[in-house]
């Protein structure tokens, strides 16, 4: 298993970043400021300089929203762009009001400035107090964000109009060299108080739901206390406080600006459902109307569905917010893992071009699946995750099956059919508290264990699961050595001809010789082996090791029939099987007529011109080729005319159901079908005489099963080679 390097929260970084501004706070409060200079020259133009820069990003929050603003727009953003515009004008007035600065307003008293930047300071604390305390669900229509972007102009208006024309009326805050006035401190103290509370209650709020956005908003609050603490500490415009007090300020108009980026120009991403299809989405009202916020951006993202995908990151915090949702509502949450099959294989065969066309259009095809209320999210290039709230245990299966169906319809990467399959697996909110992680690794490990049942198959989660992904992973671990200390061996199933009884083949069936676990049978391992890629490598040691023991055989004159070998998908999709093939015939002496390659139906049916191809490779070399289980897989009778075949095997499942009329049916149709395509048809599972009388009297070739012979060691094989075959009755 890999090893991943996680790295730092994005919440933990900003908790770092306010806990050494907060350090630096108490070590000029401790009065360590004077270990440097009371006065430089360069105090004044960095004060300039840090406030131009807070009162660019004030305005750049005003822009942000205002730009991305639909028809409706969440109240806490509106209120924090609108009063952003406002501090940003007074902002302006006290930059250019500043005495120290050369051409400052040199009539303007030293009252007017403090006027600008009090104004400035009181306004944005009641902004973001405002926002913490508005609910994260409240939303304005757009005419009301004009107004108040109208009203809070007003009181920048209004705040020149006092600071320039009445003076006279603002009391002096600031005594030289002692300090701000009591009138002022007590001012400061207030606006102090304001923001942690804003930031306590937003912190409340980014705990519940872990958005990039709440927790930036949240540290905004906090850093702008930190501020203000630092503007107590004020005993001249050019001492360190003031310069650490307006650098704090900056960073905090800089969270503020990354909290608004990320609620707007990010939201389309978050809300993919509701920005491409123009409907609200559930997971909250907040982030429904958000979604709104940026059309041009939805509007693009529509275009491109691949793009609009949120990742694991953004499908956490979505999650997080349902489950709040869920607990406070009563309500319920499932969660689906979707594990798309043979997205490799196409990009292997069709380049990265046809292999985002099929995510394309796959994307597109479950998005057309689900609701408004369904978050769709991409984990990685093959596994897609889905958030469905207010879902029962039957409801989440039928999403289920309803994504699986929509999966499997055939795709057309550069005009050719290509078949994908997925497993799902589901993880129901449970009664008991639950962490957004929490839930989604339940998903994950129904989807392993659904990938291990069976193609195409769908699990919901049980606790009983982590057990048997331990007990996977430690086979998985254990099966990598199997090969090289000769753990597998093979057993072998006869082939008996109907009409006459003689044994016309075997099958070889590999079987693992666990040192502890004993003889394992194939479906134990095998799944494994698949998702590992160590199916190439068992494959070819099954086929040397099958073709060494026909070889033997026929040199002893035991045997003159065909040895079959079952081939995994993985392998025929692999490039260079007939050459590995023909390497394996040379190294044995077997002639290629003494080798059938079984396949699913399902393995031909991935990529039809390719398989074709393949498959005339093999028929040139000489060797059979039959259709395993054929009639349980995509059960398409199109290909059995282009495809280069010899036999056609009939599934266990229709043996056991020839009882019955459809059952018989069936049995007669595929008999039929094989015959006049020329096909030999053979049947697997064959355990009764009546079976076999059956069988029999419809003109069947050849049956496999426990009739006849279980699997065999292959000593005991040739034993029974060497006995006459007994007839069949």
């Amino acid at each position: 298993m890999r090893k991943l390097v996680r790295p730092i929260p994005g919440g933990l970084r900003l908790t770092s970043l306010c806990v050494l501004l907060a350090a630096l706070t108490v070590g000029l409060a401790l009065g360590y400021a004077g270990m440097l200079p009371s006065t430089s020259p360069w105090y004044p133009p960095l004060h300039a300089a840090l406030e131009a820069c807070s009162i660019v990003l004030a305005l750049l929050v005003f822009a942000v929203v205002t730009h991305a603003a639909g028809k409706r727009v969440p109240a806490g953003l509106a209120l924090l762009s609108s009063s952003a515009l406002a501090v940003g004008l007074l902002g302006i007035g006290h930059l250019l009001t500043i005495p120290v600065l050369p051409g400052a307003l040199a009539s303007v008293p030293a009252a007017s400035t403090a006027a600008f930047w009090v104004g400035a300071r009181g306004l944005a604390a009641l902004a973001l107090l405002g926002a913490a305390l508005l609910p994260a669900a409240c939303t304005i229509g757009v005419r009301s964000y004009r107004l108040w972007v109208v009203g809070t102009c007003g009181l920048a208006a209004w705040g020149y109009w006092l600071a320039l024309g009445q003076s006279d009326l603002v009391p002096p805050s600031f005594v030289s060299v002692e300090g701000l006035t009591a009138s002022r401190l007590a001012f400061e103290y207030v606006l102090i108080g304001m923001n942690v509370v804003a930031a306590l209650l937003l912190l409340l709020r980014a705990r519940r739901v872990p958005t990039r956005g709440n927790r930036y908003l949240a540290t905004a609050a906090a850093v702008t206390g930190l501020s203000g603490i630092n503007f107590t500490l004020y005993l001249g415009p050019d001492d360190l406080s003031n310069i650490a007090a307006h650098l704090y300020k900056l960073l905090a108009f800089l969270c503020l600006h990354r909290a608004v980026f990320a609620e707007v120009l990010q939201a389309p991403t978050r809300y993919p459902v509701a920005a491409q299809q123009g409907r609200r989405t559930g997971l909250s009202s907040a982030a429904r109307d958000v979604a709104r916020l940026q059309p041009a951006v939805a509007r693009r993202l529509a275009q491109d569905p691949l793009a609009a995908l949120p990742d694991r990151h953004r499908a956490l915090e979505m999650l997080g917010e349902a489950i709040e949702a869920a607990h406070c509502n009563a309500g319920a949450v499932a969660v689906l893992v979707l594990d798309i099959d043979g997205l490799r294989k196409i990009n292997s065969h069709y380049g990265w071009t046809g292999g985002e066309d099929v995510l394309h259009e796959c994307v597109a095809r479950l998005s057309a699946r689900l609701g408004a209320d369904d978050l769709l999210a991409r984990q990685g290039n093959n596994e897609f995750i889905v958030v469905r709230r207010h879902s029962s245990r039957d409801n989440a299966a039928a999403l289920a099956r309803a994504l699986q169906d929509c999966v499997r319809r055939p795709f057309a990467p550069a005009g050719n059919h290509v078949f994908l399959s997925a497993s799902v697996g589901i993880a129901v909110l449970p009664t008991e508290p639950c962490q957004p992680d929490q839930l989604l690794q339940m998903a994950q490990l129904a989807s392993a264990c659904a990938r291990t049942d069976a193609p195409a198959h769908l699990c919901f989660y049980s606790a009983s699961m982590e057990g048997s992904i331990r007990e996977r992973i430690d086979l998985e671990t254990m099966l990598s050595h199997a090969i090289e200390r000769g753990q597998f061996v093979l057993q072998y199933q006869p082939r008996v001809s109907v009409k006459n009884g003689s044994m016309v083949g075997v099958e070889a069936l590999v079987r693992w010789r666990h040192p502890v676990l004993g003889l394992l049978a194939p479906a134990r391992f095998i799944p494994i082996a698949e998702e590992s890629g160590l199916i190439n490598e068992l494959d070819l040691w099954v086929l040397r090791e099958a073709c060494t023991r026909a070889a033997a055989w026929r040199a002893q004159g035991l045997f003159r029939g065909r040895i079959s070998v079952n081939l995994s998908a993985r392998q025929f999709q692999q490039p260079g099987l007939a050459q590995r093939i023909r390497a394996a015939l040379d190294a044995s002496g077997l002639a290629p007529a003494g080798l059938e390659l079984e396949i699913t139906e399902s393995t031909v049916m991935q990529d039809t011109e390719e398989a074709a191809d393949v498959l005339r490779s093999l028929r040139e070399l000489g060797v059979s080729v039959s259709i395993d289980d054929f009639g349980t897989g995509y059960s398409s009778l199109s290909y059995l005319k282009r495809f280069p075949l010899d036999v056609l095997k009939i599934d266990r499942a229709f043996v056991n159901d020839m009882g019955d009329e459809a059952g018989a049916a069936i049995i007669r149709a595929i008999i039929t079908l094989a015959h006049s395509l020329g096909l030999a048809a053979v049947a697997e599972g064959v355990e009764t005489a009546e079976q076999v009388a059956f069988l029999k009297e419809n003109d069947c070739d050849q049956i496999q099963g426990y009739y006849f012979s279980r699997p065999i060691w292959p000593e005991q094989l040739a034993g029974l080679l060497m006995k006459e075959t007994p007839a069949l009755c």
